[in-house]
């Protein structure tokens, strides 16, 4: 039975929202998540982990005495990402050690020709204890940075050859087309933002190129998400809160502030001080989220008799092509299965009345020209619209010599006619500008 009126409204269910369900209820908070299928979501950097978020959130198990967090490990399957553009096709996944081989078989340039032979005579083994290690102590000094206003400088210890990678990683990505006239640099700058942010970026901070960098050279997880929401789920509810599966149906608004909402299974009504969205907005809501950057939304191409089971997809392909980085066009996304399709992506340009049927013709365009180059088979499939999006951030220049602060918000606001709804929180993947998962791990506690 739910109560009429609880402390924290949670929208969405997912790992991060039942955590902060948890969180909330040993701060002795009432708490309710609802579970509204309009606001599921898959989310790239959700879904597919490196070290970095393994660490960080096995940090916050420990914090906030969340067993399943601190069984994480027992979630993860190995998974895999690759990278395809007009002049290279870059797949990682595995070891540190094999992962920059491959990096620097793709971009030579990255590394003096005399230095090579070094990178061969390393052991997987002992390079790949340095390299978590270092990986490791980066995780904890931006732990530590995300408790304070000030960003912070990271320099990488180990062998010279490596610091040089390092380097020439964060110049020949940020490089301008009319300085180099190579836009192999940028495109993969543009895939990896888009896998590890949901975020289209053209340039990095200075304190996103570490970021990124360890995050490319990590082995790479796929998070079992339904066995861990189930445990996560089971112990929000034996701590005391409550969960509903059910849509919302009605939202009372008053001046600009929540009062309270409807749900469909007849509950009741029931109100709130604080409603957290931890999903991408989807359309049927009198609201929307106020943003400075344009949004991305998705078509997908699916088989039409897939096999039902809970683990779930463990490859990712990020595809573009080099002359529309800048267009309408900019990315697709294969996700595959021993390789088999399980679902193809398509971005278009969300505008006024624009609908995911308008862009069908285009999508199918894409999904067949694919087939012929990528590993997978066209089977009986179906189209289809889905509620995730990508920010587009492709339009921002800000030149930056000095490292922000890595829990630095985004102006994105929920709003009413463009007026702000107080009592309304987004918490979903664009909350913060930088770190992708990473950054919401670490600001999941705040207040």
């Amino acid at each position: 039975m739910l109560k009429n009126r609880y402390q924290e409204i949670l929208i969405g269910l997912s790992i991060m929202s039942l955590v902060r369900g948890i969180i909330s209820l040993r701060r002795k908070r009432s708490t309710l998540l609802i579970d509204d299928e309009r606001f599921r979501a898959q989310s790239y950097p959700q879904n597919f982990l490196s070290e970095l978020e393994v660490l960080a959130l096995l940090r916050l198990g420990k914090a906030q005495g969340i067993p399943e967090l601190l069984d994480l490990r027992q979630f993860l399957s190995n998974g895999s990402l690759e990278f395809v553009a007009t002049s290279f096709r870059l797949k990682t996944g595995g070891s540190p050690l094999g992962n920059i081989k491959e990096l620097l078989r793709k971009f030579p340039d990255l590394i003096d020709a005399t230095d090579l032979d070094q990178v061969y005579q390393e052991s997987d083994e002992n390079f790949d204890r340095y390299f978590l290690e270092e990986l490791s102590r980066f995780e904890s000094l931006s732990h530590e940075a995300s408790l304070r206003p000030k960003g912070f400088r990271f320099d990488l210890q180990g062998p010279k050859w490596l610091r040089t990678v390092f380097t020439r990683f964060g110049d020949q990505l940020n490089r301008e087309y009319a300085v180099s006239k190579d836009l192999s640099g940028p495109s993969l700058l543009h895939l990896m933002s888009i896998a590890f942010e949901e975020k289209m970026k053209t340039k990095m901070g200075p304190e996103e190129i570490p970021f990124y960098f360890f995050k490319l050279l990590s082995p790479v997880y796929r998070i079992q998400d339904f066995f861990l929401i189930t445990q996560l789920k089971r112990r929000l509810t034996l701590m005391g809160g409550d969960t509903k599966e059910s849509t919302v149906q009605y939202w009372q608004l008053h001046n600009r502030k929540f009062e309270n909402l409807l749900l469909a299974s007849f509950e009741g009504v029931i109100s709130g001080e604080r409603v957290l969205f931890f999903s991408h907005l989807p359309e049927e809501v009198p609201f929307s989220v106020i943003s400075p950057y344009a949004l991305m939304r998705k078509t997908q191409v699916t088989p039409q008799k897939r096999p039902v089971s809970p683990y779930p997809a463990t490859a990712l392909t990020f595809i573009t092509d080099e002359v529309n980085l800048g267009g309408e066009e900019p990315y697709r996304v294969l996700i595959t299965e021993s390789g088999e399709m399980a679902h193809y992506e398509w971005p278009y340009p969300e505008l006024p009345g624009s609908k995911a049927d308008f862009y069908k013709q285009g999508t199918l365009s894409s999904f067949q020209k694919d087939s012929e180059i990528l590993p997978f088979e066209q089977k009986d499939w179906q189209f289809g619209g889905l509620q995730s999006v990508t920010l587009d951030m492709r339009g921002l220049r800000q030149q930056r010599r000095t490292e922000a602060a890595v829990l630095s918000r985004l102006p994105l606001h929920i709003a009413l006619s463009d007026s702000v709804i107080e009592g309304f929180e987004y918490w979903g993947p664009f909350r913060y500008k930088s770190f992708g998962l990473l950054a919401l791990a670490y600001g999941i506690e705040g207040l």
